[in-house]
């Protein structure tokens, strides 16, 4: 019977280039994961556990199991559907072609999230080429928390990346999303060094990152690298708590409630004033 190692893929894949990766959705439509209107690819996989991460089923590295209700009538049953399956370069790009019309109608393309994609490297840059091939607008979605030798080719076939800032300080790194805080710092300072553009993105977490100091920090972190101009406020939402029962897991927010677009505006004003151009 064979059992999927998640640690022998990813080194396959960096060892030898095989080309198939990890993904667990395709989402068609997606008119916020950059500019225009997109297809956006979740690889899966994640070597992050932030708290409020609303998408726990993309953090493992393999093929998992989440129950799902489903109601007929007066009746419940449960669906255990499998999330993440294995997919060639080719088969995607087949999938991503469909939505080519509405790519050059919008000045949209294909946007890779996760997970984190940069944990399969191989697999992404070989989807990047691909597309820039066909003069399709890529973006990558990221916290910048792999460290791969293949970074600075990706940044060559990357039009933008959406790069996560969660905090600019290490120990809330460490004690609200895990490590390693060095190589998310190095990675943004490279990707800016290659002169790919980069959009910051903060997601705004009640009592982790929304204070004064570490409003101040963040901002001070990016007025260090004059290559961002461009940030958006991401406001906390519970959506993923319902996926943390379903798969058996501990959701870490208690809860703490959703933010509202006007519950940042002054917090949008301040990143403004230290002259970002910044969206919520």
């Amino acid at each position: 019977m064979f059992v999927f190692c998640p640690k022998l893929f990813v080194i396959l894949q960096h060892i030898f280039l095989i080309m198939q990766g990890l993904i667990f959705d395709i989402k068609r439509y997606a008119i916020h994961d950059g500019p225009g209107i997109r297809t956006t690819v979740f690889l899966k996989g994640c070597p992050l556990r932030c708290r409020w991460c609303h998408n726990p089923e993309s953090q493992h590295l393999e093929p998992e199991l989440m129950p799902q209700n489903r109601k007929l009538g007066d009746r419940t049953f449960v669906d255990n559907r499998t999330v993440g399956y294995t997919i060639t370069p080719e088969a995607l790009m087949k999938e991503i072609r469909k939505d080519h019309v509405f790519f050059e109608e919008s000045g949209g393309g294909v946007t890779f999230s996760g997970g984190e994609p940069l944990l399969q490297a191989p697999f992404l840059l070989e989807c990047l080429r691909r597309c820039k091939a066909e003069n399709i607008h890529t973006c990558v979605d990221t916290a910048g928390a792999v460290h791969t030798p293949l970074l600075d080719e990706i940044c060559q076939c990357t039009d933008t990346f959406l790069y996560d800032v969660k905090t600019a300080k290490e120990p809330t790194f460490k004690d609200y999303i895990g490590t390693p805080y060095s190589t998310v710092i190095d990675n943004l300072r490279r990707i800016a060094e290659a002169g790919t553009h980069i959009i910051a993105r903060i997601p705004v977490i009640p009592g982790v990152n929304d204070s004064e100091n570490e409003i101040d920090a963040i901002i001070n972190l990016l007025a260090g690298i004059p290559q961002i101009h461009e940030v958006n406020l991401l406001p906390f939402h519970r959506t993923g708590a319902d996926k943390y029962k379903r798969l058996g897991r501990t959701w870490d927010m208690g809860n703490t409630p959703n933010l509202k677009a006007e519950d940042l505006t002054s917090m949008q004003q301040r990143f403004v004033d230290a002259g970002f151009e910044t969206k919520v």
